[in-house]
């Protein structure tokens, strides 16, 4: 680019900086709904024998186990005790070869308002547990007796909303007995408010954490988040809530981890609420494994936790009006969010100097016609390879090359996510290789003749730019956390003249990609697989647990990245 063009890109970009940095500049004042101000009349005794009952009757109640299996008729006949209308709903899914295609089964009862009955809350709980452990008390029996000690208090008075006591299945696979809820149960459009009460920590309950991620899209409402909050305050218990810019990455990447994730993907507005132990470490020690045992478990956790979702649960029945509010937002804290409008402006704002460094090239460069041709070959190459590495993934499991999951790879510390299948991987590479053979031989013909090195900078540019509009429809948060810096760096890259020409573009091509590498690095840790999260990936394109459209939007985005590399170091681009 010529000085002039320099100038208007780099203005722009100094602009896009100073939006980021002043988000919380346009920070507006919220309040949270009311809370029921009366007195809590949960009785942890009971929620505590229907934890040690869930517990040691059914220890091995993973889904598709017989555990599971008896686990789902108590909890039927127990919901019918306490006097609701009991539904059961089974669905199929995969889960790996050491459990192979299993049945899912969903229980929930319901207890109908008197006022609003057409209107729906739904709390729930899963009622399945990891395979790798035994009793699971923390996760998940702790929570299923508060949810029934809830269904007891909610049950005995009148409401005036119809309450929905929700057990899903397959919890630990994907979310996969609440996604089959969120996309079949007839009234789903009548659900006000769905609330995820999973997990109760061992040991001293110390806080409630509080999660808004929609499984591939959506996020839980402020209010949602805001009423718990309050409702804890006023029990007394601290709340743990990720920070604005943390609470970015989980916008940006919306994988879900717990079920409300498909309730929101669904639309229906939806929040987890977990109990968070001061113990971190031995709750740690025992997650998801044979020491999750109700010896660790104290009564009084399950006393303030349950206070607090009974107090959640009376203050949405007493709502004059549920609200209905945009997800989009950036919440600042407790009493402060970003609306909607300030955040787009800004989200724009990060790729106005990828616009005008690709008008900048387009306009100075021409004739096209010999260089677009040219280009959508050499591009195609790349691009067409990939997808086909793509493909090649996504029908591996179905060759029994490895195993089929239906949606998530296994859950967290079971084996499968450190033994690496080498011959899909190495299968999937090969296709690649003969792929990207085969498309450069195909599509030789139409070669590179005409395009000079500054056309094919700016088609390769103006294809980021596509693939930026693309992400930014799907997903704006996304859209800036993974191309904000191939947009701000890669637009400088020019046909290398040396050698250190070379390596300094080399080295803004490679930093585009710093934040997929950070991310993955943190996400190893989440998972406590460390370097295996490459293999965890592999699975996850491979099952679905990202959307096809993301990871061919990430892939055309390392198309682009390859095409820079290669013009950079095309001969002739370096003058000797």
């Amino acid at each position: 680019m010529r000085w002039r063009g320099r100038a208007i890109v780099l203005v722009l970009a100094a602009v896009a900086i100073g939006g980021l940095v002043v988000i919380p500049s346009f920070g507006r004042p919220y309040s949270a709904p009311a809370v029921w101000d009366g007195a809590p009349q949960f009785r942890p005794e009971r929620a505590w024998a229907d934890m040690v009952t869930l517990a040691t009757r059914f220890p091995r109640r993973w889904s598709g186990s017989a555990d599971r299996k008896a686990a789902a008729a108590w909890l039927a006949d127990t919901l019918e005790t306490i006097g609701l209308e009991v539904h059961r709903d089974s669905s199929q899914a995969s889960l790996g070869d050491e459990l192979g295609r299993v049945e899912l089964e969903n229980v929930w009862g319901i207890s109908r308002g008197t006022e609003r009955p057409d209107e729906l809350v739904v709390p729930l709980g899963n009622y399945d547990m990891a395979s790798t452990s035994y009793q699971a008390a923390s996760d998940t029996a702790a929570h299923v007796g508060v949810l029934l000690e809830l269904a007891r208090l909610i049950h005995a008075a009148l409401h005036r909303r119809t309450f929905i006591f929700l057990f899903p299945d397959g919890e630990e696979w994907g979310m996969a007995g609440a996604r089959h809820f969120a996309r079949t149960f007839p009234q789903r459009r009548q659900i006000v408010a769905s609330l995820s009460i999973e997990d109760v920590d061992a040991y001293d309950l110390q806080a409630l954490g509080i999660d808004g991620i929609g499984q591939f899209r959506g996020f839980a409402p402020m209010w949602l988040r805001a009423l718990p909050a309050a409702a804890a305050e006023r029990e007394g218990l601290p709340v743990e809530e990720t920070p604005p810019l943390f609470e970015w990455l989980q916008r940006s990447i919306l994988v879900s981890a717990t079920d409300q994730g498909p309730m929101l993907a669904a639309g229906i507005p939806s929040v987890d609420l977990a109990g968070h132990t001061s113990a971190r470490e031995p709750q740690e020690l025992i997650y998801h494994k044979p020491g999750d045992t109700i010896d660790k478990m104290r009564p009084e956790s399950l006393d303030r936790y349950g206070r607090v979702m009974e107090r959640i649960l009376r203050t949405i029945d007493g709502m004059p009006v549920v609200p209905r509010e945009s997800d989009f937002y950036l919440r600042l804290g407790p009493d402060r969010r970003v609306p909607a409008a300030p955040l787009l402006l800004v989200q724009i704002g990060v790729f106005l100097p990828l616009v005008a460094a690709v008008l900048v090239r387009l306009r100075r460069s021409g004739p096209w016609g010999d260089a677009l041709r040219g280009e959508a070959a050499a591009v195609g190459v790349i691009l067409g390879a990939l997808l086909a590495w793509l493909a090649a993934v996504k029908t591996l499991p179905y060759l029994g090359l490895m195993p089929l999951w239906e949606l998530y790879p296994a859950t967290s510390r079971h084996p499968a996510l450190t033994d690496v299948y080498w011959i899909p991987v190495v299968v999937s590479l090969a296709v690649l290789a003969v792929a990207w053979w085969a498309l450069r031989r195909l599509l030789r013909r139409w070669g590179m003749r005409g395009a000079s090195p500054d056309q094919r900078i700016a088609l390769a540019l103006l294809l980021l730019l596509l693939v930026a509009a693309v992400t930014f429809a799907d997903n704006p948060f996304g859209a800036v956390t993974f191309l904000m810096l191939p947009a701000f760096l890669w637009i400088w890259v020019e046909p290398a003249r040396t050698w250190l020409g070379r390596i300094a573009a080399t080295i803004a091509v490679l930093a585009g990609f710093l934040v997929i590498v950070a991310l993955l690095v943190q996400y190893g840790a989440v998972q406590r697989i460390g370097p295996y999260i490459l293999w965890y990936v592999f699975m996850g394109i491979s099952y679905g647990q990202f959307t096809l459209l993301r990871v061919v939007l990430a892939l055309a985005m390392t198309a682009v990245g390859i095409r820079l590399l290669q013009i950079v170091f095309e001969r002739g681009s370096v003058h000797e």
